[in-house]
This record gives structure tokens, sequence and C-alpha cells, in this order.
């Protein structure tokens, strides 16, 4: 990987929607195009290290005005058709080459036909009716679930149409309904958003009180019930935050991650690889900060130790200044790391950007199975308030449809079987680790209380060797306090809790592998096993996004802390 794409690659950008009036007055054209030059001005002041994206469908109107300035100030340019070109070209034949203009303006990649709604079919949908209407709802759908920010041109008016701007408005305040979505839970919190509201006169009720109170480009926000501006401000500037961070920089430990997870040899289309770059970076970037974080965590409980031993040395072997100057030196240690490792935020982005690349690595291999379901919509709802921003930007990888899909073995081969493999010898290894620590604590604490026991028995006898006999005290205080601390230790970094999980992760992907090799069996004597194949890496997507969860919410609650006691 070269160093530029490195740099500018893997990058989630801030997706902004399109929607509006068909039929606004072209004297009115001048004021919206300024009012959209001051809000993508503002959009790439505020957040210059991240790229952004405009999803608009360039129907007559609001949506190719929004386009056209988002291609002036060199933002990337999707277009989700509601209906086969051709057809879709058929509802405004007056203006089709300023539609073909824009919509050869975007990558071609970034172009494409969304899929037929319930109840539709090839025929129907090209009479216009309500089939024709649910495409557009679809439509209004898709963008209103994919993108954070809503442009509308709007003259404020709700109506009952379906597929028009207010009902595209209110999906976007309100929530997408189950029926557009796949195995959404009655219970679970809906993905609304911000509205970016320009009011905008039209033609067809220039004649009718709609217009009387309108003021043409006077721009309002409009929040959804539970939010407000902080809370997506604070969204923006995470993705900003990881889009902008340093640690991004270590190239070729990007390309270690990739290689990873997809060979370098496999082509990828550019939305996966898009996707991929992303997770690369994404997972970079959390080994570095749980090397920071680990690093910070041992050095704090050395110094605390050490803080310790000064103290017992001071009051038993050497009573100088000097020995009893090293504890205030050592708590100020301790005091400037803990304060550092608080302002760089470490252990947060270590648990941030793994959950992101987590995300990631099931929304890639979603991709490629040729699940079109979106991971943002399945993905920590028990923390959706403290870790809302990750779900946005997984939000983003997802604006396009999978390319096609490889072949099952690849996915099972290079996800199931090697996150089998990896939370295997995992589980292996931090068990491991737990009995060393154990039998270390267990040895200290023994140690000092048989050192103790002696030292009382035979007080006598070892006064007479002066400086050994205190040597003898000072140990006997000071292996209890490192066995506590190598308690400490598993106990902040979650050994227990962690073995566990890694066993559980280990017995959902053995299963997936075992259910797999049943359906390779079953599709050798001839029977059909793409659905159920699909069907199984959907599932196990579920269940490893649950875990994710769950997992990130485990350390989370284990954040460094100065010693105490």
């Amino acid at each position: 990987m070269s160093a530029a794409h490195c740099l500018n690659a893997g990058r989630l950008p801030i997706v902004i929607g399109a929607a509006g009036h068909h039929d606004l007055f072209p004297e009115d054209h001048k004021i919206y195009r300024d009012r959209l030059d001051r809000f993508f001005d503002n959009l790439q002041q505020r957040y210059p290290s991240t790229p952004v994206q405009v999803i608009s469908p360039l129907a007559v109107g609001a949506d190719r005005l929004i386009a056209d300035v988002a291609l002036q100030h060199g933002l990337e340019l999707i277009v989700p058709l509601p209906l086969p070109e051709t057809e879709y070209e058929k509802d405004f034949p007056d203006t089709v080459e300023e539609y073909r203009r824009l919509r050869r303006a975007a990558s071609k990649q970034n172009v494409f036909v969304l899929p037929l709604a319930d109840g539709n079919t090839d025929r129907n949908m090209c009479e216009h009716g309500p089939p024709r209407d649910r495409q557009y709802a679809q439509a209004g759908a898709f963008i209103a679930m994919h993108c954070h920010i809503l442009i509308a041109l709007w003259d404020g008016t709700y109506k009952q149409t379906v597929g028009g701007t207010s009902h595209v408005v209110q999906l976007k305040l309100e929530g997408v309904p189950r029926s557009f979505l796949l195995d959404q839970k009655i219970l679970d919190p809906v993905d609304s958003g911000l509205v970016f509201h320009i009011e905008a006169r039209r033609r067809k009720s220039a004649n009718h009180n709609g217009n009387i109170a309108i003021t043409p480009g006077l721009t309002h926000w409009l929040y959804p019930q539970d939010r407000n501006e902080a809370d997506y401000n604070r969204i923006y500037a995470y993705i900003e935050a990881f889009n902008a961070d340093p640690a991004r920089r270590r190239c070729a430990d990007v390309s270690r991650s990739e290689e990873g997870l997809i060979p370098g040899t496999v082509s990828l289309e550019p939305a996966e690889r898009q996707v991929l770059d992303i997770y690369g970076v994404a997972d970079t970037m959390a080994i570095h900060y749980r090397r920071v974080a680990h690093r910070t965590l041992t050095a704090i409980l050395f110094l605390a130790a050490g803080m310790a031993l000064a103290f017992e040395i001071y009051a038993h072997l050497i009573m100088t200044r000097f020995v009893l100057a090293l504890y205030p030196v050592f708590f100020a240690t301790i005091s400037g790391l803990y304060f550092w490792h608080r302002k760089i935020g470490a252990h947060g982005k270590y648990l941030d950007y793994r959950a992101l690349a987590e995300g990631l690595r099931v929304q890639l291999f979603w991709r490629l199975a040729g699940v079109s379901q979106n991971v943002s919509s399945n993905y920590l709802r028990k923390q959706n308030d403290e870790l809302q921003w990750i779900r946005e930007g997984l939000r983003a990888v997802n604006t396009l449809p999978p390319s096609r899909p490889v072949p099952n073995a690849f996915v099972f081969k290079h996800w199931v079987s090697e996150q089998e493999t990896y939370f295997t010898r995992n589980a292996h290894r931090q068990n491991e680790r737990i009995e060393k620590l154990e039998r270390y604590s267990n040895w200290l604490y023994g140690t000092g209380l048989l050192t103790s026991v002696v030292v009382i028995a035979f007080w006598n006898f070892f006064e007479r060797w002066g400086s050994f006999h205190h040597a003898l005290i000072v140990f006997m205080g000071f292996a209890p306090i490192i066995a506590a601390l190598w308690v400490k230790y598993a106990e902040k970094t979650g050994l227990q809790a962690q073995c566990k999980q890694y066993a559980r992760f280990a017995t959902i992907f053995n299963r997936a592998r075992k259910h797999f090799e049943t359906l390779e069996a079953q599709a050798s004597e001839g029977r059909n096993k793409d659905e159920h194949m699909v069907h199984l890496i959907r599932e196990l997507g579920k269940e490893a996004l649950i875990e994710n969860g769950d997992w990130v919410l485990l350390h989370r609650e284990r954040p460094i802390e100065i010693p105490k006691g």
C-alpha cells in the first residue's frame, strides 16, 4: 500500500441525503445554491479530515440541485435509482440530458438500481400507480437509512403521499418502518437522524395558502424527538477524530491487518475494497492503542509496587530522605501517566476502534456473501448512547449494494475457520495466563504469610542478624502487595471474563463450521444449499456482533485507574 493511499483511504465518510420538491421556482435556485454552498463549506471546515458523500436519485428539481452543488464542491455522488434507467427516464423526458450529465459525474459503481419492493414485479412497476410509488418510497427509505444528514428543500407541509419529500423527512426524523427492514425487532431503537430544512416554494401550490408563510432559503435544523444538537456534534467529532488520528499513518501495519483478513492476491470490487481499507485502519489503531493502554497499566502497577517498596525500605532498612523521596516521585509519575493516558483516551480508543473493526469485519463478509443487511442495524444496541458514533460510522460504509458474491467456501475459510482458530488459541493462552498469575499470586501470599510466621516465632534469633531481619520484614510486607497488584492487573484486563468470552466465540464459530460442512455434504448430494448458506452467514454475523458488543461493554467497565489502598 502506497503512503498516499494509506493516508487517504480508510476514512469514514459523513453521508448527506438529498430530498425535495421537483417543482421549485427557477428564480429561487440561486438562493438555494447559496444555502447549500454554505452548508457544504461549513461541513468541510468543521471536519477537514472526513470525506463527504451525497446520496441523490437525481430526480427533477431538488435532487439534482443538491447533487450539482455537491459535485462543484468535489464531493462523491451516490445515485440509487428507484427504477431501471430506461424506465426511470420516462418520468422526466424533457430533462433527460441534465440527468445524464449528473449521472456521468458519479463513479460507475456508485450508480445502481434498487431491488424490487415487496409485491412488485418487473411488469407492474412500469405502470403509474401504487407499485411504482412503492419503488419511489423504497428509494426514500434507502436515503433515510443510509445518510447521516438529510437535506430537504421542502415547503414544510406534511402530507400522506408515500415517497414524497415529507414522507422521506418523516422517515429520517422518526425512523424507517419495519416494513423496509430485515429482522428489525419491535422494541429496537429506531435509526433516526438530522434534517437540514431549507424552506422552498412549490409552483404547484403557488396560488394556495401553503406558500404564504414560506421564506425561500430560510434554514432550520430538525432533530429526532430524543436527540439534540450536542448529540450529533459529538458523533461527528468522533468520526473526525478517527479520520484524523495520527496512528493511521502506520501504513505497513494497515497492510498487515488487511492481509490478515483478505489475502492481497484476492481482487475486490471498489465498494468492498473501501470496507477493507477502513477495517485495516481501525484494526491497526485498535492494536496501537491496546498496546499503549496495556503498557500504561503495567507501568502504573510497577510504579505502585515501587512506592510500596520504597516505603517499606525506609521504614525498616534505610531511613534516609532520599529513599523516602522515592515515594512521592513514584506517586507523581503514576499521576502523570494516568492523566496523560486519560488525555489521549487510549483505553477508550482501543475499545471503540476494536468495536468498529469487528463490525467492519462482519459487514465485509456479509457483503462478500451477498447479504445486503446493514451491520449498523444489528450492532451495539445495548450500548446505543455511548457508542452511537460507531453505528453511525458503520451506516456510512454500506451505502452501495454488495457486489457479485464470492464462493461461500471463501467466506468460511477466511472468516469462520480463521476466527475459530483464533479464538480457540486465545482462549487457551488466556487460561494459561490466568493459571500462571494465580500460581504466582498464591506463592507470594503463602511466602509472605510463612515469612511473617517465621519472623514472629524466631524474633530473638533473627534480631541478631540486623539488616537481614529488617529485610525479612520488608519482604513479608511487600510480597502480599505484589500479589494484590497482580490480582488488580488480572481484574483490570478482565482475563477471566475474556477467557470465557473467547471460549464462547470459539464455540459459535465451531458450530458454524460444522453446519457449513453439513450443507456442503448435502450439496454434493444434489441439494440446493445457497439460500441456507446465506441464512447461516447472516445468523453467524448477528451472533458475532452480539458477542462483540458484550465484549466492549465488559472492558468499558474496567478503565485504568490510580491504584488505591
